[in-house]
This record gives structure tokens, C-alpha cells and sequence, in this order.
């Protein structure tokens, strides 16, 4: 069954919102834009959760057409506050971005008026539960080139257009990774993780080029792991 995604909110943030653009390692923070919610157009951002700025984890990458953030919306609508330790969400532009964004009571009025509207915020809720899934089932991993491994696949389905059922074989992940991406996504040292990347480079299973990882055999990388 092909899913489609909703799109009601992108025509309606097209329609009304305003483009907001961030140079590639801008740091911006939850608390910088309490009233507004944006959609990712172009580029691809980190979202870390933190209490202290000098020690954070990675809790989500956005990529094009992902909504920045839901939990505006929770509380707004539900009066469910996601931030109930006091945490400090920071963004970080991992290339240069452009967002749309719109006023987050726009969207409830828009909402009231157009309740179709919601399957775009389960879908895109749909999108952050399986990443979840897929960065925890990475970090249950035993070995760290396992969590590398099984990591970098999770990338594949969730940004580089593979679907259950891919019968090729190469995939460049569009975003930007490097062993301390992956690091801080498996919660590993970044020497383990450049010692896994370096391994299946060696192996033919991946192309290593600056910040750029491509996937030369998808199934036999997935092999890696199982």
C-alpha cells in the first residue's frame, strides 16, 4: 500500500507563512519562537535536548517537509507541555536551511475551521515515533559497528527514498554525516564510529566523501548487523 502524504498543512503554511532562512551550523533555540511552527523546505537540522548548553543529546534530524515542532502544538490545542523538566531544546542548521513558518494560532483557527487538517500532524507525528524506533533499535545493538551499520540503513529509509521492498542497491544519504553524527546519534565515541565507517569503506559496502555517505550495497551492510 503507498502511503501519501498530507498536505493541507504545506499549502496553507504556503499560503500564509513567511520563508526564514539559516546559514549551515547556526545554533537557534525552542524558546527563541514559542508562537510559531515551521515547515523545512530545504536542508536538514539537529534538535538536541539539553540542560546545559555544553552537554547535549541528539534527540531528532528534521529533513524537507518535516515540522518544526509539534509540541507547540500540544500544548497549545491539548495543554500538554512536553517540557516538564525544564529542558532546553536547541537547533542546529546541519546545512543552510530555509523554513516557512506560521503563526501557531493560524494554524488552530485553520484547524477549527479545516479539521482535515490533523492527518497532516499524525503523519508527521507517524515520521518521529519511527525515527525513534529506528534510532533505539541502533542503540540495542551490541557492537558499535552494528549500531553504525544498522544506523545507517535507518538513514537510507527514513531520507534516502528507500521503501520496504528495495530491490537496488545504492543509496547516497542526502544529509550530512560524519562519525561524530553518528556518534552522537548512538551515543558512542566518535573513534568507534569512524573505525565502523572506515571498515565497511574498506569492505565496499559504503563510499566515504566529506561530510557525504553513500551506500554501495544496502543488503549486504544490513547483514552488518543481523
Amino acid at each position: 500500500m503507498k502511503i501519501i502524504k498530507p498536505k493541507k498543512f504545506e499549502a496553507f503554511v504556503a499560503k500564509h507563512g513567511s520563508i526564514e532562512l539559516y546559514e549551515k551550523g547556526r545554533i537557534f533555540h525552542s524558546q527563541d519562537f514559542p508562537d510559531k511552527l515551521f515547515l523545512l523546505k530545504k536542508g536538514y537540522v539537529k534538535r538536541y535536548q539539553t540542560k546545559n548548553i555544553k552537554h547535549r543529546v541528539l534527540e531528532l534530524i528534521y529533513g524537507p517537509d518535516h515540522l518544526i515542532s509539534l509540541s507547540q502544538l500540544y500544548k497549545r490545542l491539548f495543554g500538554i507541555d512536553q517540557n516538564q523538566d525544564a529542558f532546553l531544546y536547541v537547533y542546529q542548521a546541519m546545512t543552510d536551511v530555509e523554513m516557512q513558518s506560521i503563526d501557531a494560532d493560524a494554524v488552530i483557527k485553520e484547524l477549527a475551521r479545516d479539521p482535515a487538517m490533523y492527518q497532516d500532524f499524525f503523519y508527521e507525528s507517524g515520521l518521529k515515533l519511527r525515527s525513534n524506533i529506528l534510532r533505539l533499535a541502533s542503540n540495542s545493538m551490541k557492537a558499535d559497528s552494528q549500531k553504525v551499520a544498522h544506523q545507517l540503513v535507518g538513514l537510507a529509509y527514513e531520507f534516502g527514498g528507500v521503501t520496504a521492498g528495495y530491490t537496488g542497491n545504492s543509496v547516497a544519504l542526502p544529509l550530512p554525516q560524519t562519525a561524530t553524527d553518528l556518534a552522537e546519534q548512538l551515543n558512542i565515541k566518535v573513534a568507534a564510529a569512524q573505525k565502523a565507517l572506515d571498515s565497511f569503506s574498506k569492505k565496499k559496502l559504503i563510499k566515504l566523501h566529506n561530510d557525504k555517505i553513500t551506500i554501495l550495497n544496502i543488503e549486504l551492510l544490513t547483514d552488518m548487523y543481523l
